[in-house]
């Protein structure tokens, strides 16, 4: 497995990366066992970057995590990162709420540290009361009280880098790049690959290339909904443990719609002689350039099996790379 660099951070990830969130679902409803030989099988593959959340199973994908990697012996072997998202009264007081969180986390896991500790709110220019509903943070919110709470526990050496997921107001997002945090998770799929691609939305948020931009500042990108939340296996069909992939994360998303698209890419994966769609996009993603990894989710090891021995065929053929470009813009 391909090693790359988390930006400017020190640390060194694999080009394809290991989610153990609601969506593959295996952390949150998959049984112990499978749980174990899943991460068993990643790190015997070279994967060594493990994504997790509070939000995911109400704790249980870190409990689970941490469980596994305590009984694998393969806390030296990873590099782990988990998440901050703030409610209305947290915001109000967000470097106590940041510590409270990430501690809360850190005992799930069973650790007195993480490596990284990414805000999980969307950011916008100004968080309207509207906005805020939403769980949005304003931008000077982020650059200020957040940042600070984030600066504070990196401080204090419970996380040992911060950053933020790539969600909210486009410009808002590209001006957070400059606000002193290391890392980006962006949204980026074959269906809508604006954040790698200016324009190339689908019909979707345009994120304006924030790879290149968070990428050019030296900052480490983490591609998240590289399957668009399954929907890129182009079949209705969805394991047992997979969670609802109902409540799409960006503006003019919808499961449905990117399942009828990934239609589309059935087309071209066949003729590019691929094992299907999902083949198609992670190779994708993992093509593109300033990524540093490639976030999946698993809802069982077979389909790690699948993944792995897709991204070790390496990135799709930079033709091949352009008609999915252009089939979104």
């Amino acid at each position: 497995m391909e090693q790359r660099p988390l930006g400017a951070t020190g640390l060194t990830v694999s080009a394809l990366g290991y989610g153990s969130g609601s969506i593959g679902g295996l952390f949150v409803r998959g049984a112990r066992d499978e749980q174990r030989r899943a991460v068993a099988r990643a790190i015997e593959a070279g994967i060594t970057y493990f994504d997790t959340a509070p939000q995911y199973g109400d704790g249980r994908s870190e409990e689970n995590l941490g469980r596994v990697l305590r009984e694998l012996d393969a806390w030296g072997r990873v590099v782990v990162g988990t998440k901050v998202r703030l409610d209305d009264a947290g915001r109000d007081d967000a470097p106590a709420a940041i510590a409270r969180s990430l501690e809360a986390s850190l005992r799930r896991l069973g650790r007195d540290h993480v490596d990284l500790l990414q805000l999980h709110n969307p950011i916008v220019a100004d968080a309207s009361p509207s906005g805020a509903s939403s769980g949005a943070v304003g931008l000077a919110v982020v650059r200020d009280g957040i940042g600070e709470g984030l600066r504070l526990v990196k401080a204090r050496g419970l996380a040992r880098h911060i950053g933020f997921t790539g969600l909210g107001a486009t410009d808002a997002l590209r001006a957070a790049v400059a606000g002193g945090l290391e890392t980006v998770q962006a949204y980026f799929n074959a269906v809508n690959p604006s954040a790698g691609f200016p324009g190339a939305a689908g019909g979707e948020q345009d994120f304006a290339g924030l790879i290149d931009v968070a990428a050019a500042a030296g900052m480490g990108v983490i591609a998240i909904r590289v399957l668009a939340a399954g929907a890129l296996a182009a079949r209705p069909e969805r394991h047992p443990n997979a969670g609802d992939p109902s409540h799409p994360l960006i503006q003019g998303a919808g499961y449905d719609r990117d399942l009828e698209r990934a239609a589309e890419l059935q087309t071209l994966a066949t003729e590019a002689e691929l094992d299907g769609p999902v083949e198609l996009a992670v190779r994708f993603a993992l093509g593109k350039p300033g990524v540093s990894t490639v976030l999946v989710g698993f809802s069982d090891v077979a389909q790690l099996e699948d993944v792995v021995r897709w991204a070790e065929r390496g990135p799709l053929p930079a033709a091949l790379m352009q008609r999915i470009v252009d089939a979104a813009r």
